[in-house]
């Protein structure tokens, strides 16, 4: 099939989004990419949206396939939702020049979701930076436009949440106050960010405030305490997140198993091991899954070569 011919095809929303015809968009030369750069804004905006959507699932079940061009000039559809599920079909690029596309898009997209997908972007280059991944001075400046994100009250608080949650990362002194500021809040959006951020910071100071609301109320803040404990890592925390494996929430309960399985340690195994006999599959799944993840970091060699 020629060039042309593929490309008609893909921009017509009469012929079905086959995966031989997704799977040509991968690893294309510069001049195919230039070809259907070209040719973009003639297909519909429907077509559009379930293409990005389409190549940006099959980039996770095919990781020897990149689509990466493809997305990258997604970020200038005229359509937010396109870019919008362009940015986060980026979620696995670390190529750094990709941090001022997405700064400019938290600063100067005129959707609220479109800026909130792009804050959270960045926060894979948080990280990045804080590894020593990336130049400080790159750091610097995604540190500096999501902090200016958190601290706009005429931002939506969909874009600050998601702001707060990635820069949460960074050792500075001033992280905390954002995190103790939002979980003060009134909004319980901002407040659950809080939580999920507080993990992600990763300090032993907000154990007290986690550990509080994993017997709260409302089932997405006991959701993201789960999760914070699993991202802190200590096993003292075990001890409280074993109730939440009767949480009348399922989403809940495995969280709180993952937390188990990111945790460890004697009394989590025990759990983890009863729960390889529950009557929910759902649940039996995420217990051996959690107990793979351990072993898996116990002895990672006898892990990964262990036979069939």
């Amino acid at each position: 099939m020629t060039l042309e011919r593929y490309l008609a095809d893909l921009g017509d929303p009469s012929k079905p989004l086959k995966h031989t015809l997704l799977a040509g968009l991968s690893g294309l030369a510069n001049e195919e990419v230039e070809a259907v750069r070209r040719v973009w804004p003639s297909i519909p905006v429907e077509r559009r949206r379930d293409i990005i959507a389409r190549l940006g699932a099959l980039a996770e079940e095919r990781v020897e396939m990149d689509f990466t061009p493809i997305f990258r000039f997604a970020l200038k559809d005229p359509d937010p939702q396109v870019r919008a599920q362009a940015i986060a079909a980026l979620w696995e690029c670390e190529d750094r020049s990709l941090i001022s596309p997405l700064l400019h898009l938290l600063k100067c997209d005129a959707v609220p979701a479109v800026r909130a997908a792009a804050a959270q972007g960045l926060g894979k280059f948080a990280t990045m930076a804080v590894e020593g991944q990336i130049p400080a001075s790159e750091g610097k400046r995604v540190m500096e436009a999501l902090v200016a994100t958190v601290r706009n009250p005429r931002e939506a608080v969909e874009v600050r949440r998601r702001a707060l949650e990635a820069v949460a990362v960074f050792p500075d002194a001033l992280v905390p106050d954002l995190i103790r500021e939002a979980y003060e809040s009134t909004d319980p959006l901002l407040r659950r960010s809080a939580v999920y951020a507080m993990g992600r910071h990763g300090s032993p100071q907000w154990k007290p405030f986690i550990v509080k609301e994993l017997s709260g109320p409302d089932p997405a803040m006991r959701y993201e305490a789960a999760g914070a404990c699993g991202e802190l890592g200590e096993e003292d925390l075990v001890v409280h997140l074993i109730p939440l494996l009767q949480d009348p929430d399922m989403e809940v309960r495995l969280n709180a198993i993952r937390a188990l399985g990111a945790i460890g340690g004697a009394l989590a195994k025990k759990h983890l091991h009863a729960l390889l006999k529950s009557p929910e599959e759902a649940v039996r799944e995420a217990a051996q899954e959690a107990l793979e993840h351990l072993r898996a970091q116990e002895d990672p060699l006898t892990y990964k070569f262990r036979p069939l």
